[in-house]
């Protein structure tokens, strides 16, 4: 191989990364119209999506940790979903004295909206029922591997 010639690894992290990177955009394509009606923005939706009712409340820290952002940030995310009633203020697993943010039913109903415009895009339409696992599986390993999980952090 010549020098300056990218190998077939690079070729291939650079096809991953371009594909990743597209994937991200046709999602944030997908979510536009629902986002639009629901008059959210992307940074709300990111926030909306990381209360999974699942994982319970979680903390002012918690959600900012799982959005890689500044606590201010979060409080100002909080805030403008207070102010629509999608989230409330809960307590804190195991520490009573802290207050944490939970989805409210809207806030739920308004999740799952979103989970659905995601689950139900025609960009899943032509792999088959074992392709659509066999890429769950990939992308949960691959996002499980930036330390980011389904579990409370």
């Amino acid at each position: 191989m010549a020098k300056g010639q990218p190998n077939d690894q690079a070729l291939l992290r650079y096809e991953l990364a371009t594909a990743a990177y597209d994937l991200h955009a046709s999602l944030e394509r997908q979510l536009h119209d629902a986002l639009a009606e629901l008059d959210l923005t992307i940074s709300l939706c990111d926030a909306l999506w990381q209360l999974d009712p699942a994982l319970g409340p979680l903390s002012r820290r918690m959600l900012a940790g799982r959005l890689r952002c500044d606590p201010s940030n979060v409080t100002f995310l909080v805030d403008r979903l207070k102010e629509r009633r999608l989230v409330c203020r809960a307590p804190a697993d195991g520490d009573r004295r802290v207050k944490a943010v939970a989805l409210t039913p809207a806030g739920v109903e308004v999740r799952n909206r979103l989970v659905a415009t995601i689950a139900e895009s025609p960009m899943f339409g032509d792999l088959t029922v074992a392709q659509q696992r066999q890429l769950a599986r990939l992308l949960q390993r691959c996002v499980a591997s930036d330390g980011v999980t389904r579990r409370r952090d």
